[in-house]
């Protein structure tokens, strides 16, 4: 399990094994496109937020080396019927060919824009970028609210 913590909105995010052990599966290495998915949890009004879900990238989407794009109806599906299951959309997540990855602008923007077009009841939106090292706590997480985001540190 890790977890990373964002101490200036008090929030814990947990990420099982399993759920890290899938997300490794698209670390971007040498040879790999960017690849993500979205994020959920089955209870987003805590601050302990535990991913029980990831949703892997469809062959919809729109992947290169240096970029990615989800296929947006593939997603609001996704979100749909992993709703009906209990698990709600919290965010999203894409891999970078970086062994300490950073949010370039887009990512920065896009993350924001989700926050504020999605229809949700969240104080916030995750961000995660996989890193393209085997340890999982390389990688970077943050939070959005549409205006800011706020950095989560590994524990």
């Amino acid at each position: 399990m890790y977890k990373f913590q964002c101490n200036e909105i008090d929030i814990t995010i947990i990420f099982p094994t399993s759920v890290v052990e899938n997300l490794k599966k698209f670390r971007q290495t040498i040879f790999k496109k960017e690849a993500g998915g979205l994020l959920f949890c089955s209870n987003p009004n805590s601050n302990q937020i535990n991913i029980s879900y990831i949703s892997s990238p469809s062959i919809y989407d729109i992947r290169s080396k240096y970029f990615f794009k989800p296929d947006e109806k593939i997603s609001q599906a996704t979100i749909d019927r992993l709703f009906h299951q209990g698990h709600y959309y919290v965010g999203d997540w894409h891999t970078h060919p970086e062994k300490v990855p950073t949010p370039s602008e887009q990512d920065k923007k896009t993350i924001c824009d989700i926050y504020i077009k999605s229809n949700h009841h969240l104080h916030y939106v995750i961000i995660l970028i996989v890193s393209s090292e085997k340890d999982f706590s390389k990688s970077y997480v943050a939070l959005a609210d549409g205006n800011n985001l706020y950095s989560c540190r590994p524990m």
